[in-house]
């Protein structure tokens, strides 16, 4: 497709090349459909990976990795904006959607023909196209650790499957695979669109949605040029299906006029972190994150590892810095770990005004958040330090370091300081829920937004509620799912 025309005519429209959207295309081209794929981030090659945190985070991330969600409790998020998405910058880590929340979802949104046993095709077909496969036996040392201290505690953690087969330990995930190793979807299956006949249209941002009673005509688009300079175009459609992610997709619906149950359900996995100094060498910046993780207390609390450099030890201590700057020195001990939590508080997604590039995020902590962040502190503390760790640092401001096992069990049944907390999250969701509740949900259960013939998502934001684990293969399995929905119920 080329774009030096104001006006364009496609079948199919889809609006983001993630984990989403790329599959979308896939499935659509292989039936058929005409299918334009139009990405607001730029197509790096596999060259330009693996460089440093904070050039990686201008290529690769949405706002150069500084997006806050505002709340009580600031919350900092991150999110690809890139051809492939967040695909190209997270863990690779994979899981199915577990039965308990096949079964609620159904019970409190409604969702048709959802069940174990129809998604299970869904999530063989990506997780073969990733090549998904469990970690070598042989694990790094900062999963090595995190295991003895879990089998110490008596309790049971499993290595995450992957979507990182020839995966070498470069410790280069969050800023891009240099290796391909790490399949993001610009590896597999844009290559695979491509050969299909999609066209992907990078450096293209989405501004606004086109309608007309109850049908969308196109959209309009800012193109920018290498010269960085711009041209508004437009484009119709016969469909649109909008696959921005959690964030973005809302944004552009209200943008456009479309609010019912867009934007006021967004949810996360509120995440703390915690540096840990170990007695002997760990160094957890020459290989891939810890990839082991604590089921014993999900689907409320999931305890893990996180990304290690020398650069995310400075900012994890900084929140008391004067008392641990000179923690630097010893970084080969040292390697970071997070509780993570399945989100009970509120959240929205508002687009921003004055034409600024930021969408604005609110979640609200609940008590229960805090609750099992409090607890999962002191459980992941406990368990590193009667295991022979020497310390724990958590980022909060005025808790500087966890030294013994009291000091640490005193969470279980007190609540952490909730204005010094430091927390973060790169899983954002359910800010357009699917379902048939229309009381609830601003799409039909495959993805069709109420009130329209011919708008979709079919991305995070469908997700209806936190599924508490990473949420890329659940994404996939469902978008997939309602892509061939969409092939059979649509003429062309």
């Amino acid at each position: 497709m080329t774009v030096e025309s104001k006006s364009i005519k496609v079948e199919v429209l889809v609006i983001g090349s993630g984990a989403g959207g790329a599959t979308t295309a896939v499935e659509l081209a292989d039936a058929g459909f005409e299918v334009v794929v139009l990405e607001e981030g730029a197509k790096h090659p596999l060259d330009s990976y693996g460089q440093t945190l904070p050039k990686a985070m201008q290529l690769l991330y949405r706002n150069k990795g500084m997006t806050p969600i505002l709340g009580s409790v600031p919350i900092g998020f991150v999110e690809g904006r890139c051809l492939g998405g967040s695909t190209e910058i997270n863990s690779g880590f994979w899981h199915r959607l577990p039965p308990e929340f096949v079964l609620r979802w159904v019970s409190q949104f409604g969702i048709r023909d959802f069940s174990v046993d129809s998604l299970e095709p869904h999530f063989a077909w990506a997780e073969s196209h990733l090549k998904v496969s469990q970690p070598p036996e042989i694990l790094p040392k900062s999963s090595a650790v995190f295991k003895e201290g879990v089998e110490a505690m008596g309790w049971s953690s499993r290595a995450i499957p992957r979507a990182a087969s020839g995966c070498v330990n470069t410790n280069a995930c969050a800023a891009g695979c240099p290796k391909g190793a790490k399949q993001g979807v610009s590896q597999n299956l844009i290559p695979l669109a491509e050969s299909k006949g999609v066209k992907f249209v990078t450096d293209c941002k989405v501004r606004l949605l086109l309608k007309t009673r109850g049908r969308v005509t196109g959209v309009l688009a800012e193109i920018r040029r290498a010269d960085k300079t711009t041209d508004l175009v437009r484009i119709d459609a016969e469909h649109v299906i909008v696959c921005a992610g959690a964030t973005q997709t809302p944004a552009l619906l209200r943008r456009s006029g479309i609010k019912s149950r867009v934007g006021d359900t967004f949810q996360i996995h509120p995440m703390l972190k915690v540096s840990v100094l170990f007695k002997e060498h760990i160094d957890a910046h020459k290989s891939v994150m810890p990839m082991l993780q604590v089921k014993e207390f999900w689907p409320d609390i999931s305890l893990g590892g996180s990304f290690f450099s020398v650069g995310n030890l400075a900012m994890n201590l900084s929140d008391n810095w004067p008392d641990n700057n000179l923690l630097m020195k010893d970084y080969r001990n040292m390697a970071t770990y997070y509780v993570a939590v399945r989100g009970t508080g509120r959240g929205s997604v508002r687009p921003a005004r004055f034409g600024s590039e930021y969408s604005i995020l609110r979640y609200e902590l609940s008590d229960v958040d805090l609750r099992h962040l409090s607890q999962g502190l002191a459980r992941l503390a406990s368990m590193f330090l009667s295991n022979g760790a020497e310390a724990v640092y958590p980022c909060i401001q005025s808790i500087p370091v966890i030294k013994s096992e009291l000091d640490a069990v005193r969470w279980l049944d007190e609540n952490l300081p909730k204005s010094n907390m430091s927390l973060t999250t790169v899983h954002a969701f359910s800010t357009c829920p699917m379902g048939e509740r229309e009381d609830k949900c601003a799409a039909d259960s495959y993805g069709k937004v109420f009130g329209f013939e011919n708008l979709y998502i079919n991305d995070a934001s469908m997700l209806p509620d936190s599924p508490g684990i990473n949420p890329q293969g659940t994404i996939m399995a469902l978008a997939r799912r309602n892509a061939l929905h969409f092939i059979a119920t649509t003429k062309h």
